[in-house]
């Protein structure tokens, strides 16, 4: 029989003893998890997971990826051929720390979060003015993303981030663009496609036009996203956050 060195083993034994996904979900192994990570991990890949020395693991697929058993190894290990040390602790605490590396890339609908969900789609739907534009299950507006499965495809972090900084990331297919006809009328809409011949406006009522550039007397790409930033106080952003993250056609979200 062929040997196993010692680290591997060990670390191949600690991985046969993975807690439940139910377990990776618990706060309170998270919060601890966030105490370790912030303690040992921070100073690489910065303090929210954001990066610096070493990778991104809030926004990167790497983590997401990456089967629980192998982020283990590697907190546990290190990394062969980088920086990135091992950390021979006790099996809970390593597992702990890949709960919460988890968290920093997992679905909104399986985070935490501190917002009131119910009040949130109360603010969605009304005061928020956010079905102007977006629409859950077929009800709200063209001209924003539809978020009827938002929660199971976006983080917590980019919810909240496309609510209070819309013009840092605008999604494809919403880029705002302003036109002049050859009669001399104007449309306003976003671009669904667009290319050096052609472009499909679509404005805010649903209608998708199809059009020429040739055609066109003026054609303006906006540099910021059409979503304004909410008049919303940072308790009524969280709340939105939270009915977001409920949103799913998937899985039903897990609180």
């Amino acid at each position: 029989m062929r040997r196993i060195p010692g680290i591997l083993f060990a670390g191949v034994l600690f991985a046969q003893q993975e807690p439940s996904a139910k377990q990776l979900l618990d706060p309170s192994w998270i919060n601890e998890g966030r105490r370790q990570y912030r303690l040992a991990c921070g100073g690489c890949h910065g303090i929210n997971g954001e990066g610096g020395r070493g990778p991104n693991l809030a926004d990167g697929a790497m983590v997401r990826r990456a089967k629980n058993d192998r982020l283990f190894y590697s907190v546990r290990n290190g990394v062969a051929g980088t920086d990135m040390p091992g950390f021979p602790w006790e099996g809970e605490k390593v597992w702990q720390m890949v709960a919460f590396v988890r968290s920093l890339s997992a679905p909104a609908q399986f985070a935490t979060l501190p917002g009131n969900a119910e009040a949130g789609a109360a603010l969605f739907h009304g005061k928020g003015g956010c079905t102007g534009c977006h629409m859950i299950r077929g009800a709200g507006g063209f001209t924003g993303p539809d978020l009827t499965d938002a929660g199971a495809t976006r983080t917590a972090k980019q919810l909240r981030e496309s609510i209070t900084n819309p013009n840092d990331r605008i999604a494809e297919g919403f880029e705002s663009v302003s036109v002049i006809q050859a009669d001399g009328s104007p449309l306003r809409g976003v671009a669904k496609n667009k290319n050096n011949y052609s472009i499909q406006l679509l404005e805010d009522r649903g209608k998708l036009h199809l059009l020429e550039r040739a055609s066109l007397k003026s054609v303006r790409f906006e540099t910021t996203s059409a979503m304004p930033k909410p008049d919303l106080t940072a308790k009524e952003i969280e709340d939105i956050v939270a009915y977001l993250a409920k949103q799913s056609v998937r899985v039903e979200a897990k609180r």
